[in-house]
Order: C-alpha cells, then structure tokens, then sequence
C-alpha cells in the first residue's frame, strides 16, 4: 500500500488502537468506518466541502480571522507545500522522452545514486512505489499470529494495520508525556516479537531519540529476541537538525535484524511521484522481494528522484523554511493558552483541550484541511506546516475556531476532500 495516499485519506478516517484488535478482527469497518463521523457543527452557517476537483455548495462564509477564501489549505499530510527542487523538476521533463520505454536503466541509476549516499553496496537496496509498500511487506514477513508487532501509541498506522490483517497480535506503547518513543518500554515487550518499528521522528508526534538510544534499544532487543526486526522509518530524517541524532543505516553493518526505511515524499516533494526506498542486509532485502507487489515505478518518478540525490543544494533551504514557518505556528499556538509538543519534523501536534475529529470537521468547513485524530491522544490535532503564507492565514482562523466554545453536536455530511480518500492504504 502505497504510503503517503493512506495520509491523506487517515486525514478524514478516525485511527484504531490496536491493542484493542484481537488477531483476524481488522475489517473493512476499522478501515473506513467512521469517515464522515467526526464532522461537527461550529459555524453560523455550515458548508458541505465537496470532493476536490468539484465545486462547493456553497462559498466559505465567515467574518472576523476565519477565512473568506474557497481555496483549500491543505496542512494536513505532511506533504512539502514547495515541491520539486530545479534538478528533479528539468529531470521529470526530460524523461518524457523515454516514456516508450521501460525504466530499468533509471531504476539501477537510482539505486546505484542510493547506495552511494548511504556507502552501501547496491544489493543493500530495494526502491518501491513508496515507502508505504516496504511497511507493508516487512510487516507480512515479520509478524504473525506468533510472532508480534510492536509500535508507539500514536505511530504511522499503516504496520498496526496490515499486521491486524494477518492475525499478528500488536502491542502498542504509549508515547511519553513530551511525545516521544518509550524504547525501554518498547524492548520490554521483546518476548514474542517479530518486528519493532521505530518511527523516528514519530509521526504524529513530531519529536525524535537520539542515534544512540536507538543503538541501545537495538542491542537490548537483540538479547531478548535474536530472530526479531527493527523497522527504523526515517521518512523525516532530513527536517532534524540535532547533531544527536544520525541515521540507525551505520547499525545495519553490525546487526543485519535492522532496516531504515526512506522516502522522496517529504523534504524532497515528491508525494506523488511515489518513491521509496529500504536500506538493509541483502538476505532482509530476499525477504522483503518475496512480499513484494508487482507494481513499478515510472522513469519519470526514477529520474526526479535521482536528480534530487544529486544536487542536495536544496535541502537547507527548504528545512529553513520549514523551521520558520513551523516556529511561526507554535509561537502563536503557545500564546493562544495551547501545549505544542516538541517536532523536529514537518508538523506539529497541538493539544487544542476539545475533540480532535470535530475541530478537523470545522476547519474543512474553513476550507483548512488538517489531520485525523490520532488515538490516543484525542484532544490533540496534528498540523502539518505549509508555506508560511499558508499558516499565516490557515493559524489565525483555526484560533478563531478554537475561541468559540466546542460544538454540541456531530454533522455527518461533510464529504473529504479526494486527497482524503485512502484510495490504496498507508501514507504519511
């Protein structure tokens, strides 16, 4: 399942704690029930926000600091408000010319790009239409019904998922007060398990652990369960800039139970290009093939994602801008009276004290597409950060919604926006 498009739908679909899913119970109802359901009344005058591409019932009407625009403000995927840096964009054109041919030799190219930032060997590497695709496939090869899944509570849902899907049971561990993954807790529940993931940064979340807790939870799990993974998703590597925090790829040399996922989608913009990659001991990479679906990537997403790895000039600037419009957003969240909990990431998580889907519900009614609650922590709504334009009017108005008292009751015909739609499974 492709990774960043399960995001985008989550956005309107409410999580599932899956501590509470006895093995074989996942269902299509804990995958898309509730879609609608966490819309709420809060505006004089509702609007139902139609699919986008489609036009409104109805203009956005509203007064004071709430907007008057029908344009949609989408800070709720962690997607890069920017896109594709020059390199990627010149490199996505121009591989129109070969769109007759199949993209074999891009793929090696990026692969051969890959394995040369990371100082690996070019087996030590599988690229997929996204990096959902390698959760997806290390999960179904790692856990089962005796062999366990364990994860944070709130973490990525889509392992939580496809490991409820095969009857692996999941053992989720809380987050700590400030957000960030319990490890000792998380190498407590060692006994039984079969894959670790270890989101880092978490998402939602936001915060991060430090290269060497990772190292020590990789040892410890490695006493207490030798034929164990750890999944370690650095999907946010690249927005971190703690000079305590590295990439887990150096532990793969000594302990080949551990796979770094990345993707494209994020600092780079490419979410919908569909690119993602795994760093891992070729004999994890024969398990992961075997799990494998049989879609490809195009030569146009191969060529971007290539020329982007190329020229990294990009990249500070883009995690300047992030860092100033995510400073911006928590300055004025903090004023207004409400907790933001540490992010090194695209994102912040801000406990607004009321219920997470009903204010997601409001701000859809603002044309302000945030994300979906994340149990458990069901006051807290996650915003990704937008051009700083964006959040200069998208903040505003939220804190303008967030002055009224909550609403009294639910509404159930506010459509999601296509973006929302989880068309094929696990994203962002």
């Amino acid at each position: 399942m492709p990774r960043d498009l399960a995001d985008t739908y989550d956005a309107d679909a409410p999580s599932t704690t899956f501590s509470t899913i006895a093995p074989g119970q996942l269902s299509r109802r804990h995958l898309i029930g509730g879609l609608l359901s966490a819309a709420a009344i809060g505006v004089a005058a509702p609007v139902r926000v139609m699919a986008r591409g489609r036009a409104a019932d109805a203009a956005v009407k509203t007064t004071g600091a709430l907007r008057t625009s029908t344009v949609p403000i989408r800070i709720g995927s962690n997607e890069n408000p920017v896109g594709l840096c020059r390199a990627a964009k010149e490199a996505f054109l121009g591989a129109a010319g070969e769109a007759n041919r199949y993209p074999g030799r891009a793929g090696q190219a990026l692969i051969d790009a890959i394995a040369k930032q990371h100082q690996v060997e070019p087996s030590w590497i599988l690229v997929t239409p996204g990096s959902g695709e390698l959760l997806r496939a290390a999960t179904v090869a790692y856990t089962g019904p005796a062999k366990s899944l364990v994860v944070a509570a709130p973490t990525f849902e889509a392992p939580g998922r496809v490991a409820a899907a095969v009857g692996a049971p999941v053992q989720a561990v809380p987050v700590t007060a400030d957000g960030h993954l319990d490890l000792d807790a998380m190498a407590a529940k060692s006994s039984g398990a079969g894959l670790f993931f270890v989101c880092n940064p978490n998402n939602p979340t936001g915060s991060h652990v430090p290269t060497a807790s990772v190292a020590e939870f990789v040892a410890r799990t490695k006493a207490a369960a030798p034929e164990s993974r750890i999944l370690v998703d650095e999907a946010y590597f690249e927005y971190v800039d703690d000079p305590a925090y590295t990439s887990a790829v150096p532990l793969i040399a000594t302990d080949k139970r551990v796979l770094v996922t990345r993707t494209f989608s994020k600092i780079f913009g490419m979410a919908g290009l569909r690119v993602g990659y795994v760093i891992a001991h070729p004999d994890t990479i024969a398990d992961l093939r075997k799990q494998g679906s049989s879609g490809t990537l195009t030569g146009a997403s191969l060529a971007a994602a290539a020329a982007a790895l190329s020229d990294p000039s990009h990249l500070a600037p883009e995690r300047a801008r992030n860092t100033a419009a995510r400073g911006f957003t928590r300055e004025k969240f903090e004023s207004a009276g409400f907790r933001v909990l540490p992010s090194s990431a695209n994102f912040v998580m801000i406990d607004i004290k009321r219920d997470a889907g009903a204010f997601q519900a409001l701000c859809r009614q603002q044309q302000i597409q945030i994300a979906r609650p994340f149990p458990p922590l069901t006051t807290c709504v996650r915003v990704s950060i937008g051009t700083m334009a964006e959040m200069q009017e998208a903040v505003p108005a939220m804190l303008s919604l967030l002055a009224g008292p909550p609403p009294m009751s639910a509404r159930a015909d506010v459509a999601p926006a296509f973006d929302d739609l989880h068309l094929a499974g696990g994203a962002c």
